[in-house]
């Protein structure tokens, strides 16, 4: 007999043990999820240093040193500068030219201006500063004084004159090539210029100018009567004094002598700007009338060999101290210095005179300008007529202790379009040069 086969649980239950074996499956799986770590915070503890002392090996210390820059000292820029001339044409018609937009006022402010003036397009005339005193111009003409009046004690001696002589070259030095110049001196009987006209001032021109003042009113110890026009360099042309002479000229007679011939000479060769260089105003009149009988000559002439015996015995006291001598204009200043109330009492009688004025000397100069000016007309046609502009200025050299305004010579220049200053004694000299 056959028996039938036994059936085993999960054939009977196989959906329950499908239950079963999930359950399980899913407790391993747990099981093993467990065992890994999703994140591991790892807490590091904060580190220290120990700080260990080495030793190293010092070098002596060295002593600061500070770069010391020197700065070259660099020439002042020269500006620039043109001759102009300007060309005139007789009998030019008048031309109206048409305004032109872009120039302020039209082409006619430039004519207006005048045409080959180096102000009309905007350039201006070089300017000159002598021991402080500014003026511009394209020809320049410096007069120097070298009569005794210049080289009085009071104001410097010679040592004042020679710091006045090397500051003259150093600015005639100073000018542009193409400036024109002219260097003229002058005592009370005589004026001599360096050129016959004026010149470039070229090195070449500049280098004259050194050797023909390097002698004048130079210091020498124990010597006397060495001053004035015969002590200059070789070379230079005299000046005679009716050259500056024309038929309207006002200023006659004693008038010629001093400043004013080597001044009208600049008139003759047209300068733009004149400088002049001096002590005194000077013998400047004109006689009108006879003078007086001389009662007292004999007298003068008695107190006057006693100051010649005093200046001598101080010439030569200086000369022992290695000084330069002491020097005057003539017996009168002599006389003046050792012997004023005798001077004052037995004096020669001056003529009736009349003395000269810085208005008689402006107006002087324009005519003596005009008069020797070029024979061409003053326009071309398309300009109007122009003022001939010039200036003269003046520096006067005055003892230390001077007090006055010297009237003449401050409305020469201001009547003339310049400047006037007066330095006193050597210390103003020697600081009004340029540096």
């Amino acid at each position: 007999m056959k028996t039938k086969p036994k059936k085993k649980f999960f054939t009977n239950h196989s959906k329950s043990s499908a239950a079963v074996v999930s359950i399980a499956l899913h407790l391993i799986l747990l099981l093993i999820a467990g065992t890994f770590v999703a994140v591991q915070v790892v807490v590091k503890s904060e580190k220290k240093f120990e700080a260990k002392q080495v030793s190293r090996p010092r070098m002596p210390p060295k002593k600061l040193q500070v770069p010391v820059k020197i700065k070259k000292q660099r020439r002042k820029p020269r500006l620039r500068q043109r001759i102009v001339v300007k060309t005139k044409v007789r009998n030019m018609p008048d031309i109206k030219m048409p305004e032109i937009s872009g120039i302020k006022s039209g082409l006619g402010a430039v004519g207006d201006a005048g045409l080959g003036s180096a102000d009309s397009i905007g350039f201006s005339m070089p300017e000159i500063n002598i021991f402080g005193v500014r003026s511009k111009g394209e020809k320049v003409f410096i007069a120097l004084d070298t009569d005794a009046q210049i080289m009085r004690d009071e104001v410097g001696g010679k040592r004042a004159y020679k710091v006045i002589k090397d500051e003259l070259t150093k600015i005639i030095e100073g000018l542009g090539p193409t400036t024109l110049f002219n260097l003229a001196v002058f005592d009370r009987r005589k004026a001599v210029a360096l050129f016959p006209k004026m010149v470039p001032a070229s090195r070449g021109n500049v280098e004259k100018v050194r050797k023909w003042l390097e002698p004048l009113n130079a210091p020498k110890v124990g010597t006397t009567g060495t001053h004035g026009t015969k002590t200059l360099g070789k070379g230079g042309v005299t000046l005679k004094r009716s050259g500056v002479m024309t038929a309207r000229n006002t200023i006659e007679g004693s008038g010629l002598g001093q400043w004013y011939t080597p001044a009208a000479e600049a008139m003759v060769e047209q300068a733009d700007t004149v400088f002049i260089l001096t002590g005194w105003w000077g013998y400047l009149y004109k006689v009108t009338g006879e003078a007086a009988e001389w009662k007292y000559r004999d007298r003068y002439n008695e107190y006057l060999k006693k100051s010649k015996e005093a200046q001598a015995k101080e010439n030569k006291r200086r000369a022992a101290k290695g000084e330069p001598e002491q020097i005057f204009g003539d017996n009168h200043q002599l006389m003046i210095h050792y012997f004023p109330d005798k001077f004052a009492a037995y004096r020669p009688p001056v003529p009736p005179h009349y003395n000269y004025t810085g208005k008689d000397y402006a107006k002087a100069f324009p005519i003596v300008r005009e008069d020797s000016a070029p024979d061409l007309p003053d326009k071309s046609g398309l300009t109007k007529k122009k003022r001939d502009k010039f200036s003269v200025n003046v520096i006067f050299f005055a003892p230390e202790k001077f007090s006055g305004t010297h009237a003449k010579f401050k409305e020469l220049a201001s009547r003339s379009g310049g400047d006037f200053r007066v330095i006193k004694g050597l210390k103003a000299i020697e600081s009004s040069v340029s540096r």
